[in-house]
């Protein structure tokens, strides 16, 4: 993989992980339910799962 298509990628993976989906709406309804505090330990969870997918992916082991 060229540097260009691996920023192109990485570029993309950042544009679609900025936009509220399901991951996002379930991020804000918990913190509205359970405050602030309770929210952090589900954000780095979520951080962390798209982390691994990114590297999976990055290292060609994801789906085609």
């Amino acid at each position: 993989m060229t540097i260009e298509i691996w920023f192109a990628f990485a570029l993309a993976s950042v544009a679609l992980l900025a936009i509220p989906g399901p991951t996002i709406l379930t991020v804000v309804s918990y913190s509205i339910a359970q405050g602030r505090r309770a929210n952090i330990p589900l954000v780095a969870a979520v951080a962390l799962g798209d982390s691994t997918a990114l590297l999976f992916s990055l290292l060609g082991l994801g789906r085609c």
